[in-house]
């Protein structure tokens, strides 16, 4: 397979994102955002913005004969708090009222689950490879890729969240990456089946 790993570009196709995010955490995602279509509108309308959580400004994909494979959405410790704020001013204008407040209650929760990243990190948001092109390096160039980018922003490790029983978890230590903190919040376990998550986290400080 010729695919192409590259900053992203403002004219990737909003829907084919959301397809490819969904697949990577679906209990979480549907949790977070109701359903597809939700995810859909969200990122179509942050995606060409210059901040936000979603921002292609924030992203590398690999494209593969035109069609979305891979995708990676990473930040600074600092960029991250801009996007965020940026995506929680967006989201009113850019959904309905009920899913916005859907997804104001959903991350009630999320700080519970997710620990905030330590300062000096590049925290890796999003990080989706299809299943059609899984075990053909591309999660491996987008990985180089976001650590280039961390580099050169002076973050002296990366870092993400996944779900214990994520495959992807055998890649990330194959990677580098260490279980920093365990996660679990009964009442998204009990009522939402969203279950352990693990905090990962690659030193990167040699690299610098």
């Amino acid at each position: 397979m010729d695919a192409l790993t590259v900053p992203a570009s403002k004219d990737v196709s909003p829907e084919a994102l959301a397809d490819l995010l969904w697949s990577t955490d679906p209990k979480l995602n549907a949790y977070m955002f109701g359903t597809m279509p939700t995810l859909h509108r969200l990122i179509e309308s942050e995606w060409s913005s210059a901040s936000g959580l979603f921002s292609f400004k924030q992203a590398f994909t690999t494209l593969f004969s035109d069609e979305i494979v891979g995708l990676l959405i990473g930040f600074s410790d600092e960029e991250y708090a801009a996007c965020f704020n940026a995506s929680m001013r967006n989201q009113p204008k850019a959904l309905g009222g009920q899913e916005a407040a859907h997804i104001e209650a959903a991350l009630h929760w999320m700080d519970r689950l997710f620990p905030v990243p330590r300062t000096g990190s590049f925290y890796i948001l999003e990080f989706a490879v299809s299943p059609q092109a899984q075990g053909l390096g591309i999660a491996g160039r987008l990985f180089n890729a976001a650590k280039d980018r961390a580099i050169g922003l002076g973050c002296q490790q990366i870092c993400l969240d996944v779900a214990a029983d994520n495959e992807a978890v055998g890649f990330y230590r194959h990677l580098g990456f260490q279980t920093e903190v365990e996660t679990r919040v009964p009442v998204l376990d009990d009522n939402h089946e969203i279950g352990l998550h693990l905090h990962m986290v690659c030193d990167i400080s040699d690299d610098t």
